[in-house]
Order: structure tokens, then C-alpha cells, then sequence
């Protein structure tokens, strides 16, 4: 099989694991240690060293991408989380001030 589409749903389990050449390969088991669908990518026995090399970069760019991408969606949810929790904190502080102003008249 040389061309395949599959989807895999990640768990916190997850592991990726690999195998030097000569049977250069890179599992992806999507729920830890045989638990869940899994994925071997391995290169064909005549890839030259240096087209193994070349895809390995390409694949480690793309999974950087991939993991910078997921981190900075994580910190703007972060960041999105305390705005709302500063705000919320300044309505309750000004509500209270608005509260202490109404008994004193």
C-alpha cells in the first residue's frame, strides 16, 4: 500500500515511537501502547539514506507547526481566560463600591 488517508484521534496516552534504518519507520499509536488504532510509516527498501533524511525534516517541520500552532491557541484561550476573570473581578469591585455608595446616602 503506498497511498492511504486515515484519521486518528488522539488520547493523553499517545506515543510515537521510531526505528533507526535499515527499516527506518515512525509509529504513531494514537491511544498508548496498542490500546488504539495505530500507524507505521516506513520508507520503501530502495529510499536512499539522504530522500529518508529529507522527508524526516519535512515531517518534524510539519509536526512543529502543528504543535506551535496548538500552543498558541492554548495561550490566547489562557490569556481570553484571565482578561474575563480581571473583568468580572473589576464589575463585582465596582458593583461593590456602587453597593457601599447607595447605603451611605
Amino acid at each position: 500500500m503506498s497511498d492511504a488517508q486515515i484519521t486518528l484521534f488522539w488520547t493523553p496516552k499517545a506515543d510515537v515511537r521510531s526505528a533507526a534504518p535499515p527499516l527506518a519507520s515512525l509509529y504513531i499509536d494514537s491511544a498508548g501502547m496498542g490500546h488504539g488504532a495505530g500507524l507505521c510509516l516506513m520508507f520503501g527498501s530502495n529510499t536512499p539514506p539522504h530522500e529518508q533524511v529529507a522527508v524526516a525534516d519535512r515531517v518534524l517541520a510539519g509536526v512543529q507547526r502543528w504543535r506551535d500552532g496548538i500552543a498558541e491557541s492554548a495561550e490566547r484561550q489562557r490569556t481570553a481566560e484571565v482578561e474575563l476573570a480581571e473583568a468580572r473581578a473589576e464589575i463585582a469591585r465596582l458593583k461593590g463600591e456602587s453597593d457601599e455608595g447607595a447605603e451611605d446616602a
